[in-house]
């Protein structure tokens, strides 16, 4: 049951339990992608989990929320939210490349969803995915959030990539500023995986357009919430661009212990360009509409193959 005091006007049906939800964050321009990403939840979802899409108020429309609601099975509630960004004049001069509303997005996954009412108040876990993320299949053998919950995990991502290094511009610096204010030592899982050979920065990344999260964790433990908010007040998310992966990287590397964070390797994942097929099977099935993109094949969720992030963590693998 709903104590939250969060109104939120739930279509097809309200949640029936409240331990996860899957989040997006969408514009109108993103309509069919949007579309077609619901679409495979459609398909691949082992339980009706919730749906709620944040937006900066072009969602209102209750035609279209209608038609979205529709594309999702009946026993998936599917619920919006408008949300409004601080005002920010402070901006990366690649604008032209990554306009205002990029920035927004890393700002609201990095450090503003947490502590959304609809995670405070009302769920546990949050599974993030994009408008242009797509499940490949096969359909779960388990239902995520369960499998959380079960395992006491506090992360889980499906790839892993290498940020370039024009976008994170002084977050090296700034961790590591962070850390020795707090008196503290890079944890073997930044050793092994965020820090280079020469002791510089890997920049390996969790490709968080698809994370699961106990999303307490973002607010709660208190090393990772200072890690945030000394990131905020830097205003590198606008100055420098840098991205939501990286920083969420940073703090799950640092701050979470090993066996609370997991690879998840039975599901087949499309994101952009980017894909991975289940660890069972030899290759999937890219939908028609993918095919002229899915040009980036990520063997076992890595890249590079060699990519320490992508074999450091626990995997779940296919039964």
């Amino acid at each position: 049951m709903n104590e939250s005091g969060w109104n939120v006007k739930w279509f097809n049906q309200a949640p029936v339990d409240y331990l996860g939800v899957i989040v997006y964050l969408a514009r109108r321009s993103e309509l069919y992608k949007l579309n077609m990403s619901l679409l495979s939840l459609r398909r691949y979802l082992r339980k009706p989990r919730p749906v709620v899409i944040f937006h900066d108020d072009d969602l209102n429309d209750i035609g279209i929320q209608l038609a979205l609601a529709k594309t999702l099975r009946s026993d998936i509630p599917l619920g919006f939210e408008h949300i409004r960004f601080p005002a920010q004049t402070n901006i990366a001069h690649d604008h032209d490349r990554y306009p205002l509303g990029y920035h927004h997005m890393c700002q609201f996954f990095a450090i503003m969803l947490p502590h959304h009412p609809l995670l405070t108040n009302m769920f546990t876990y949050y599974w993030r995915l994009d408008s242009d993320s797509h499940l490949l299949g096969p359909p779960l053998v388990d239902d995520l959030f369960d499998y959380m919950n079960e395992k006491r995990l506090q992360y889980a991502f499906v790839m892993v990539e290498v940020d370039a290094s024009e976008y994170v511009q002084g977050l090296w610096e700034l961790f590591h500023q962070f850390l020795a204010r707090l008196c503290l030592k890079p944890s073997m899982a930044v050793k092994k995986t965020q820090t280079s050979f020469f002791s510089g920065y890997s920049y390996s990344i969790f490709y968080n357009n698809f994370e699961l999260s106990n999303a307490s964790m973002w607010r709660d433990e208190s090393s990772i919430a200072g890690w945030l908010r000394e990131v905020d007040e830097a205003k590198g998310i606008y100055s420098h661009r840098w991205g939501d992966a990286p920083i969420h990287t940073l703090a799950v590397t640092q701050f979470v212990e090993r066996d609370r964070v997991v690879k998840i390797s039975d599901l087949g994942y499309f994101h952009r360009r980017e894909y991975v097929c289940a660890d069972e099977v030899r290759s999937c099935v890219v939908p028609t509409h993918l095919e002229a993109s899915a040009n980036r094949p990520f063997p076992r969720g890595c890249h590079p193959v060699t990519n320490p992030l992508c074999q450091y963590y626990p995997e779940k693998r296919g039964k």
